[in-house]
This record gives C-alpha cells, sequence and structure tokens, in this order.
C-alpha cells in the first residue's frame, strides 16, 4: 500500500458503496461531505432528521440533496410501532422512554441501523462521543461475543518505516478509558478485525507494556498477560504477543534481543494495543505531532454495524475521509 492510504480506501469504497445513514443532516458540512461521497459514487446518503429543515439547511448551503434519501424522524405512528417491536425483541428501554428517545435523529439512526435499512452511521460533529457509543450500544448492540466498544487511529508516519512501511494502526486512544484484561482482549481482537477489513493485513498484535515478557512483574504487567491469554483462548489463530515494550514490537533488532525468534509478532507488529486510554490519547497525540504524523480516526469498533464517530471540529475532507473508512468496514459487518 502506497503511502497515500486514504486514496487507497477511496478505491476499494468505490468498489462496494453502500447505504450511510446521516443523524445530523442539518450540518452544512456533514451535507456537504455527503454530497461529495454521492458524487464520487462511494455512498448513497441516507439523510435522518425533519425533511423542512434539511432542505432549509440544504438551501442555505446551497447544496444539491435531490438525489438523497430523506428518512423523517417525525412521524409518531412510525416511531411508536418502533419502539414496541424493539422493546419485545430487547426490553431495555420502556415503550415509554424508546417513544421519546426515537425523536432524537441520532436514536433513530441507530434504530435504521438496528434494523437493516442501511449499513453504516456517521456522526458526532453535533453529538458527543458519549452520545454516539450510548445510543449505538443501547440501539445497535455490540458484536457477538465482544464486551465493550473501543476505537483505532490508523498513524500514518513519515519518519517511520515499519513492517506496513509508514503505516500503524494504533488502540484505543479513544473511548475505552481503563480496560480490564477480558475487555482489552476484545480491543485486541476487535482491532485485528477492523485493521484485516480496512486495509487487507494479516494483522500482527502487540500488547505494550512497560515490561517485555516479564522483565518486570506488577498489576500492571499482569493485566497485559492476563489480556493475552484471553485473547488466545478466543482467538487462537491471532497472530498476538506481549506483553512487549514499544521498541520490541517494531524494531526488529530490539526483538531479536529482548524477545527471541520464536515470537510471530514481535519487531514486526502492525498493531500496536495499550493498556489503557491514558496511554493511548497521549501516544497517538504525541506520534500525531512530534512525528508530523497524520491520525486518521477515532473509528469506532466493536458495534454489530458500522459506527463512526466524528470530531466536532470536524472539515469536509474529515468528514469524507470517516465515510470512506465506515464503508470499506461495513462491507465484512
Amino acid at each position: 500500500m502506497t503511502l497515500d492510504v486514504m486514496s487507497q480506501l477511496e478505491k476499494k469504497a468505490k468498489n462496494c458503496p453502500k447505504k450511510v445513514l446521516f443523524p445530523e443532516a442539518q450540518n452544512p458540512i456533514i451535507l456537504k461531505a455527503a454530497k461529495k461521497a454521492l458524487d464520487n459514487k462511494i455512498a448513497f446518503p441516507i439523510l435522518v432528521g425533519s425533511p423542512t429543515k434539511i432542505h432549509e439547511a440544504s438551501n442555505e448551503a446551497d447544496i444539491d440533496i435531490n438525489d438523497m434519501t430523506i428518512i423523517s424522524n417525525d412521524d409518531e405512528g412510525l416511531i411508536g410501532k418502533l419502539a414496541e417491536e424493539f422493546y419485545i425483541e430487547n426490553q431495555i428501554f420502556s415503550v415509554k422512554k424508546l417513544n421519546r428517545v426515537l425523536k432524537n435523529p441520532l436514536y433513530f439512526a441507530a434504530m435504521m441501523l438496528h434494523r437493516g435499512q442501511a449499513d453504516a452511521m456517521v456522526a458526532g460533529i453535533d453529538n458527543t462521543t458519549a452520545d454516539v457509543i450510548l445510543a449505538s450500544q443501547v440501539i445497535v448492540g455490540l458484536q457477538k461475543g465482544i464486551s465493550v466498544p473501543s476505537s483505532i487511529f490508523l498513524m500514518n508516519i513519515p519518519s517511520f518505516e515499519g513492517s506496513e512501511g509508514n503505516l500503524i494502526v494504533l488502540a484505543d486512544g479513544g473511548v475505552c478509558e481503563n480496560p480490564n484484561p477480558s475487555e482489552l482482549a476484545d480491543i485486541s481482537i476487535t482491532t485485528a478485525q477492523t485493521t484485516e477489513a480496512l486495509l487487507g493485513w494479516e494483522p500482527r498484535v502487540a500488547l505494550l507494556s512497560y515490561s517485555t515478557k516479564g522483565s518486570v512483574e506488577s498489576d500492571a504487567t499482569k493485566k497485559v498477560i492476563d489480556a493475552l491469554n484471553f485473547a488466545k483462548e478466543r482467538q487462537p489463530n491471532l497472530l498476538i504477543d506481549g506483553e512487549l515494550q514499544l521498541d520490541a514490537a517494531i524494531v526488529p533488532e530490539i526483538a531479536t534481543k529482548k524477545v527471541g525468534l520464536d515470537s510471530p509478532v514481535a519487531g514486526k507488529a502492525n498493531i500496536l494495543i495499550v493498556p489503557d486510554l491514558n496511554v493511548g490519547n497521549i501516544l497517538y497525540k504525541g506520534i500525531q505531532r512530534f512525528a508530523k504524523a497524520d491520525a486518521y480516526g477515532p473509528f469506532l469498533q466493536g458495534f454489530a454495524k458500522t459506527v463512526s464517530d466524528l470530531s466536532r471540529g470536524s472539515s469536509v475532507d474529515d468528514v469524507y475521509g470517516v465515510i470512506i473508512m465506515a464503508v470499506v468496514r461495513a462491507k465484512s459487518l
């Protein structure tokens, strides 16, 4: 894969365009990105909300949305039907509460995704990450066998030459604050699945620590070792190793010295799993700033269907990039 990873992903998306829900369809940045995705034939946008207000927003921004589908969440009869059916299926919320929350376009779009009326949802420019995750976790649900949502960053680091060139995947730098060993194993597994679906790599997962293979014994290193064992039990064929210091994970010479030749991952990891959100957030921002790297993400994962989060400061190009990644990921969910 060349350095221009987004161009490569865009080509993949054009080969399998998907229906993408936008519950923040009154935002001009969303409308412009959705229009770009439609014009470039990577997605079929579905705008969710009040048709009147969406048309007003598109007219004000001078964006032609005539070829986009609009789904109104104002139909109380439809909302009542969806609430009854979902309650029978899940009984997470009362019917009364479901009737109320489905009037929120974010929850309504999540319900459309849950019901298979679209392939992915992109939100977060007007809603917080916590809002997007909560709506998705409650309505869409988690992937079978996965206990926690998480996120990845795809790092494009000009000064780095690893097993996948300048690219490496980092998780979790955006969602799960302090995963226990079982949750850390789930993050490792979902990150491997996401990476393979997006990039076509054979995942090689390194569980990072300040220790390599027992050089230090502590509760912190035990957490990583336990996560490794859980992951191996759940996915015996996954190439995963830990606990590994960062240099032992990505530098072959150091891996040979510290780990030896038996590890399928050490020295050639293409996925880095950090022990908690503190480490993940600091690491991705440190790489981004010190190495002048591109950080694509956070890209949500772990849900039964593809859900993508946006920064509330996203540009049109940022949103378009997330749409591309969502379309490619949706192909395998």
